[in-house]
């Protein structure tokens, strides 16, 4: 294996973290911006990395991707919460759509740059209800969320349009597993009231659905995609939809536990369900999802069980 140089933005995070302990072991030089907001250093082998604590909005992050101009850049540092999105929706175009052209028109001139993989989301697709959702679905975000992302996409195939710069774009099934401590994260909302006793907030009546996805199976998504040829959107999914009550049943098998949810009014932005189809980047890559949802979610309670542990000694 040839040695390159890759760039990881949101290094430190939840995903960003897991591409960065598939990579250790390879023999390429690691880079990661990230502001620290949401990552932690912890998350990530300092002796492996090296790290710039930067906004990917700065000019500091420009010049460093100029620097050490990257064989390859996996962006994934974004404000994700759909909530906060739809509360502060400048403060979410700020960074996901300035934020990101920011980092693109510093990669578009490298002449070293082969593939910028780009993290985007389901939430794309909005409430279309004709699943499974292709990568030629329409695209009517419900949340500014889904819009910001939407937006990196059209920049990156614009870019590519007009400049050459190789892209792949993978929309992100819904995204769950250990590390993950966001507040819109349905399973670690569950698993903390669980472990607590108490009842799991749902919003609506739990028989929407979404397409659940283990963080490891994203992290080799990312990695793959760095290889693929043909620039484009690539749904990274199981194919597969679960209601939010299944979640809550597996996961009360799992603790051996009988808890009911507490309904609550549906919140703006959601969407009914989603499941979206994986061929198009399984066609492309050598690619496919390994975890089930319930051996997904045994190793993320597993996890946090252990967490618990550490934190409690």
């Amino acid at each position: 294996m040839s040695k390159n140089k890759i760039l990881i933005t949101g290094g430190c995070g939840f995903i960003g973290s897991r591409v960065i302990e598939l990579l250790a072991d390879s023999p390429h030089d690691l880079y990661i911006i990230d502001n620290l907001s949401t990552g932690s250093k912890e998350n990530i082998p300092l002796h492996r990395v090296e790290l710039a604590v930067c906004d990917i909005r700065s000019m500091e992050a420009y010049d460093y991707v100029q620097q050490i101009q990257p064989d390859y850049v996996i962006h994934l540092a974004a404000q994700i919460d759909v909530q906060t999105s739809i509360q502060a929706q400048q403060h979410d175009a700020d960074i996901n759509i300035m934020g990101t052209l920011n980092i693109i028109q510093a990669c578009v001139r490298l002449a070293s740059l082969r593939q910028f993989v780009f993290a985007s989301t389901a939430a794309v697709y909005g409430n279309n209800k004709d699943l499974p959702l292709t990568e030629q679905s329409s695209t009517i975000p419900t949340s500014p969320y889904g819009q910001s992302k939407l937006v990196g996409e059209q920049y990156l195939a614009l870019t590519n349009h007009l400049q050459g710069l190789p892209y792949a774009a993978l929309r992100f099934a819904n995204v769950y597993g250990k590390k993950s401590y966001a507040a819109g994260d349905v399973i670690t909302s569950f698993w903390t009231k669980l472990k607590q006793n108490e009842a799991p907030i749902i919003f609506g009546d739990g028989e929407q659905t979404r397409d659940f996805i283990y963080v490891e199976d994203i992290a080799e998504a990312l990695i793959e995609a760095m290889y693929v040829s043909t620039s484009g959107v690539y749904n990274i999914s199981t194919n597969e939809q679960t209601s939010i009550n299944d979640v809550l049943n597996i996961m009360n098998h799992l603790l051996d536990q009988n808890i009911s949810s507490e309904n609550k009014a549906e919140r703006a932005g959601d969407i009914r369900d989603s499941r979206l189809a994986n061929n198009k980047f399984v066609h492309h890559t050598t690619w496919t999802p390994e975890h089930t949802l319930k051996t997904g979610l045994q190793a993320t309670m597993h996890h946090k069980n252990n967490q618990v542990k550490v934190e409690n000694k």
